[in-house]
């Protein structure tokens, strides 16, 4: 079968509704594809100046001592639960 550039004569047309709910249906799709696209690529504003720290600051080191042992976990019996017995008749 040959490829033909034009579609055959008696090929129905779209109808006009339809052609103008596709084409704002792309305008839309670019629309946010741009959107997104400008998220992703525009470098963000700078909301804050780099504070530089002095050394002397972050350098002090505070020494913890180390936590007391825990004690010992006691276990302890479940308690007995009596339950009666369920009855299947209705």
């Amino acid at each position: 079968m040959l490829l033909l550039s034009n579609p055959p004569a008696d090929m129905p047309k779209m109808r006009r509704s339809w052609r103008v709910k596709v084409v704002v249906l792309c305008v839309l799709v670019a629309g946010y594809g741009a959107f997104v696209w400008s998220f992703t690529h525009k470098k963000p504003p700078v909301r804050m100046e780099r504070v530089i720290i002095p050394a002397k600051v972050v350098s002090h080191v505070v020494k913890v001592p180390a936590a007391p042992p825990a004690p010992p976990v006691v276990m302890v019996a479940p308690p007995d639960i009596h339950l009666p017995v369920p009855s299947l008749a209705r």
